[in-house]
């Protein structure tokens, strides 16, 4: 009885606690708000300091925080780009107490809240790495069809160059330089956390898997350049980061909003073709008026004494021409409560360009979903759907069945058609190389569907812990014929080939997420995690032939099988990351990111790498004592880190995932049996190439942020680059590829921001931005200078990695009309050699940039915007092998009208001979230093005009708003280049489809 009276007790007390626990605990609730517009603040953190609760505002600002503790409580109330406030407050017990909190931005504006890896968020103040953003105003001024585009001039160090002026074109993308030789130099793209492939690419026509997101769903952009901003990435971010974040809906009234655009587009530059009375003297200059007659004239079916004035006129280049259109419509919806909101848009989009038969139809979904399951449990939900048709034209290349290059080689003196409307049969290379019969019966065609989405659950652990965790799939399915009709293709009755492409991109992640803050002062941030990705390529083509009518195109139709074959590829990666960022009283700022990776494509003993960076900041104009007024912000910031290149072979389809494996390939057959024998010599050591960077920068505010900027410095050096080192030939394979070699980049980066003007009615502001990079060759295998030695555009130490090794031009003979050179020594040459070739600057730019300004006076807007490149030197392939040739297949470029004509003529162009060959001398069009063209330019990218109806209008209207605007696109070009557009131009420049014209007039109406 004694021990049991003891237990009871015990039990009664234990019973009774949890009651005497629950009657010390009240409830702590209000509203968290801006200050200055007293809009609700949905997500900021409110926390009881000293205790592990708390709770995040909702959409209308409100919190709730229960259980806590009776008696006197520090409340704490924290939000990106605000000040934190602490308040003491007596809870009551079982009782409520209710605190307002009105926060005020951390500095006399709100400071940009960058979107950084995986989720998280950094104001600029506490962003210690170098990164560039793109905001949603500056978007939404640029007429673009790719976000890439979105990034051209506008974010400093970034070389965005347009690869065709094709619609629905992509771009190449070179972040502070390149860095690779064979490797890919296009930098991982990241659209909502779901990496992006470019392993699809087409082979009929120029294209962008980023067509995908349409612009006008961009909410914002942010480039990840220096290795502290992309090392968390790990062994994909040696070429830097491109973060792209869809917009996400709202709590509150939904708003739908409808647009409608249209307008035309016209070609930017022609080629200068000679006349046809030109291109005839340039003959008969060479060949004298006889053998004009009797060897041109029968050529193009055309009788030797034939009229001068019977002889067909064409411009060939006017004949393929057009005024392009473009039209389109969208809309867009987001609304929701406090547990679910969202973001609809679809747009559709009809392009004909300035090129007959080129077009481009792109139609776009994209559904944007944020669910609140409980008060910790939230999952997003984004998918954007995609589908384009694209009847290209192909491009880069001399093809003669392609309309853009095949009026290359067609004189003036021939024509399209003939008198009756049937396809003249003498042109250069026939009837059915007629550039009419290309156009018209030749039908080379893209189709690609896409989709690219993510779910993203996360769940509040406690106030200070988040679980996040996202599976993303980026899908791509392509589909291209190239058909030709029997009169295009006569010996095989007409063809087709057809390929059909997958590209199956799955990631998924895992992390946890941190953030506690230590005595008011100490603010700690903690990221670890896992990621996994798989990419699966499939890829089948065959060619059929034999159509017995034009109505089907479908291989059953046809009556022969020419060839089939097929392929496919896989990748995978796993990785581990983490961070740390540290910051004290908002002055001092350290962040360190390691990343470990493992790649299939590498060698077994080599499988796995560790990239790291450190970076740190400090907020000089947070100290006491800096004290000058006019500068609000001042921040220096430092970074070193190391990212890796795992793209062997380059960009897109050519990148090799069995670089390091040992190969075997079937190869012939003896008796009816099948050989099978080694083609590839397995490389176990084989690893990522390495990319070390250190940058130094400093950002500024002057004048309550009326001027605002930054400047960076920087140095890296890519090492262990992926190269293929030559074999003896008795080894009996070519090469092996292994890590060897080093490249530098280094360069400055200025950034500038100005309010020039701003009142309640009128704001002026500009922006400007240059980017200098200077690219090196360090050095290669051991012992080698050059790669591709006796190329104009080898790789060699010393030298930027695109510099031209070329005879030095030495002008015209006056006496004789023949092209001269200099040798190795200076002296005068008819016939260089290789070791006469010498060294110019390369098809790098040494200076690249954007500035822009945007004034608007009440519902009036104006922003412009220029673009400039500077330093790149580029052959114009183009006018050097076919429009210079003076033979007769060839249109001839207006630079030959300058020719040499008689002894004594000072000029830079030589003197017409027959086909070009000049006895004891090299051709005027080989190449040399001649051709080397400084392709600079500046060109005014975008106008855009828009007028924002008064609300008088739109409320007798019944509508929220609505705004009518013109832009323009590619207006003016400033430059001394010779090709038909130096942004399209490259090192060489081989029948690139120039960027086009355009002019656009839109509404847009928010219901």
């Amino acid at each position: 009885m004694k021990r049991l009276i003891p237990s009871v007790a015990l039990g009664l007390a234990l019973l009774l606690l949890p009651g005497l626990a629950l009657a010390q605990q009240g409830t702590v609730t209000g509203t968290v708000t801006e200050a200055e517009t007293g809009e609700p603040l949905p997500g900021a953190t409110v926390q009881i300091a000293d205790e592990n609760t708390g709770a995040a505002s909702d959409a209308e600002g409100q919190y709730r925080i229960t259980s806590v503790p009776a008696g006197e409580q520090t409340l704490r109330v924290s939000f990106v780009g605000y000040q934190t406030e602490e308040r003491t407050i007596n809870v009551p017990a079982d009782g409520t107490v209710r605190v307002n909190f009105q926060l005020r931005t951390s500095q006399a504006e709100l400071e940009e809240v960058v979107v950084q890896a995986y989720g998280g968020q950094q104001t600029t103040g506490e962003v210690s790495g170098s990164v560039s953003s793109i905001d949603a105003e500056s978007i939404e001024q640029a007429p673009q069809q790719s976000a890439q585009g979105l990034l051209q001039g506008r974010a400093a160090g970034v070389t965005v160059t347009q690869t065709s002026g094709n619609p629905g074109s992509g771009f190449e993308v070179n972040i502070r330089g390149e860095g690779s030789i064979n490797a890919g130099t296009q930098p991982l793209y990241i659209v909502d956390g779901v990496q992006v492939s470019f392993s699809g690419g087409s082979e009929t026509t120029d294209t962008s898997p980023l067509n995908a997101i349409d612009p006008g769903n961009i909410a914002s952009i942010e480039v990840l350049k220096d290795a502290a901003a992309s090392a968390i990435y790990g062994a994909q971010a040696a070429n830097g980061v491109v973060l792209i974040n869809t917009k996400e809906g709202r709590a509150g009234e939904t708003r739908v909003s409808v647009n409608f655009e249209g307008g035309a587009r016209l070609q930017n530059y022609n080629y200068d073709p000679l006349s046809q009375e030109n291109w005839i003297d340039l003959q008969i200059d060479a060949l004298g008026e006889a053998g004009f007659r009797q060897n041109i004239l029968p050529t193009y079916g055309l009788a030797p004494g034939t009229p001068l004035s019977e002889i067909p006129s064409t411009n060939w280049e006017n004949f393929i021409s057009r005024t392009g259109s473009s039209y389109g419509a969208g809309f867009s919806a987001n609304g929701g409560n406090e547990t679910t909101q969202f973001f609809l848009s679809g747009n559709w989009e009809k392009t004909n360009a300035a090129l007959k038969s080129v077009s481009y139809e792109d139609f776009n979904f994209r559904a944007n979903v944020t669910q609140e399951f409980t008060e910790r449990l939230d999952v997003d939900l984004k998918i954007g759907l995609q589908n384009s048709d694209q009847p290209g034209v192909c491009q880069d290349g001399f093809f003669i069945n392609c309309p853009f290059s095949a009026i290359q080689f067609e004189p003036p003196i021939t024509k399209p058609y003939e008198d009756d409307g049937s396809y003249y049969p003498f042109t250069s290379f026939g009837q059915s190389n007629n550039p009419a019969v290309v156009l018209n019966e030749a039908r080379p065609v893209l189709d690609q569907t896409q989709i690219i989405g993510n779910i993203s659950p996360s769940f509040q652990i406690a106030s200070w812990l988040r679980f996040d965790g996202q599976l993303g799939l980026d899908y791509q399915q392509l589909r291209e014929t190239d058909y030709e009709t029997p009169i295009a293709d006569p010996g095989g009755g007409g063809n087709n080939q057809i390929r059909n492409a997958e590209v199956t991109n799955l990631t998924t992640n895992a992390t946890l997420n941190a953030n506690r803050t230590f005595s008011g002062v100490h603010d700690v941030s903690v990221l670890v995690g896992g990621e996994y990705r798989r990419e699966f390529i499939t890829d089948d083509e065959f060619g059929v032939e034999g159509f017995n009518n034009p109505f089907f195109r479908v291989a059953d139709a046809a009556s022969s099988i020419n060839f089939f074959q097929g392929n496919n590829s896989e990748f995978r990666l796993l990785s581990g990351f983490g961070s740390i960022n540290y910051s004290y009283d908002d002055r001092y700022v350290v962040r360190l990111t390691g990343r470990a990776d493992g790649s299939s494509r590498f060698g077994t003993n080599s499988q796995f790498g560790f990239f790291p960076s450190a970076s740190v900041a400090w907020r000089v104009s947070n100290e006491e004592f800096f004290s000058p007024e006019f500068i609000n912000n001042l921040k220096v910031r430092a970074s070193y880190g190391v990212t890796g290149n795992s793209s062997i072979g380059g960009s897109g389809t050519n990148v090799d995932n069995f670089a390091s494996r040992g190969l075997y390939q079937v190869s012939g057959s003896y008796e009816g049996t099948v050989g099978v024998r080694p083609s590839q010599l397995a490389n176990p050591q084989l690893t990522w190439e390495e990319k070390e960077e250190f940058n130094l920068a400093i950002d500024y505010g002057l004048f309550g942020d009326r001027i605002t900027g930054s400047f960076d410095a920087y140095r890296s050096t890519s090492s262990k680059l992926l190269l293929n080192r030559p074999l003896p030939s008795n080894s009996g394979f070519g090469s092996i590829t292994q890590n060897l070699g080093e490249v530098r980049n280094e360069g400055i980066e200025v950034q500038v921001k100005t309010i020039n003007l701003r009142t309640d009615d009128f704001q002026w502001s500009t922006r400007f931005n240059a980017g200098i990079n200077r690219n090196e060759v360090l050095s290669l295998s051991e012992g080698q200078e050059e790669l591709d030695a006796g190329d104009n555009l080898p790789v060699a130490v010393g030298h930027s990695l695109e510099a031209w090794k070329v005879p030095l031009w030495a002008g015209v003979n006056p006496a004789d009309g023949r092209p001269m050179f200099y040798d190795q020594d200076g002296n005068i040459t008819y016939r260089p050699t290789e070791a006469d070739d010498q060294f110019f600057d390369g098809g790098e730019e040494d200076v690249q940039g954007g500035f822009g300004t945007r004034v608007s006076y009440k519902g009036l807007s104006l922003d412009a915007f220029f673009q400039f490149s500077y330093g790149s030197t580029s052959l114009p392939n183009t006018e050097r092998a076919f429009l210079s040739n003076q033979g007769a297949f060839s249109a001839g470029l207006g630079l030959l009208n300058d020719r040499w004509k008689e002894p004594g003529d000072i000029t830079d162009v030589a003197r017409a001979v027959p086909s070009g060959v000049y006895p004891n001398a090299d051709d005027f069009n080989s190449i040399t230093s001649y051709w080397l063209y400084d392709s600079s330019y500046i060109r005014l990218k975008n106008v855009r005009l828009g007028y924002q109806l008064p609300t008088s209008v739109t409320e007798r209207l019944q509508i929220r708003g609505a705004r009518i605007y013109v832009s323009g696109l590619n207006l003016i070009t400033w430059t001394s280049y010779i090709g038909l557009d130096p942004e399209v131009a490259g090192a060489f420049n081989e029948s690139s489809y120039p960027s086009e014209k355009q002019f656009n007039v839109g509404i847009e109406v928010n219901l």
